[in-house]
């Protein structure tokens, strides 16, 4: 019963574990290439950098799409009354990507300590331990791609503040937003 159950952590946390790193996968973006995405649709069209930002959950760009469903609101063309208004908007929008990757982060956290779980009891009721070794090394791995990326995405939030941020405020003041309706 006890070598059925470390089986069963084991591939348990591993299931946990490749949960949260295709979660991770699924949003995870480049973001040098991203922002020069993002700034030349920002210096063309605004409106459809609202687009793309709809399209992008879990990134940067969903505190951009927020910041300019603000900005779009002021109605203005004033400078400091855009930038005034687009920060918050982008500091609010930013707490859903930050938890989205908390939650991601949680799962393969507990995949890890299922993991860990099952080996401990392979080990404490000698059965062969290869099939865990093997699942811990493929964990090991995942949190080895998984924490540098998840450290990158909260990198990337602020650097997109600092560096699209002014861009969209400039872009407001120039009028490159067309307003429907």
């Amino acid at each position: 019963m006890k070598v059925f159950l470390s089986y069963a952590l084991s591939l348990a946390g591993l299931g946990f574990v490749i949960w949260a790193v295709l979660g991770a996968y699924a949003v995870n973006l480049s973001y040098p290439g991203a922002r020069l995405r993002m700034m030349n649709m920002l210096r063309t069209s605004v409106n459809q950098a609202e687009i793309m930002c709809r399209a992008a959950k879990g990134t940067f760009y969903e505190p951009i799409g927020g910041a300019i469903k603000i900005g779009a609101m002021a109605q203005t063309t004033d400078l400091a009354i855009i930038s005034a208004s687009t920060k918050p908007g982008y500091d609010a929008n930013c707490m859903p990507v930050t938890m989205h990757w908390k939650k991601l982060f949680g799962r393969g956290k507990r995949g890890v300590m299922l993991v860990v779980g099952g080996l401990a009891i392979a080990i404490a009721v000698k059965t062969n331990p290869a099939l865990h070794i093997i699942v811990t090394v493929l964990t090991a791995g995942a949190a080895v791609w998984f924490i540098p990326t998840k450290i990158e995405n909260e990198r990337s939030l602020v650097r997109a503040k600092a560096e699209l941020l002014p861009e969209l405020d400039r872009a407001f003041a120039e009028g490159r937003y067309v307003r429907h309706g």
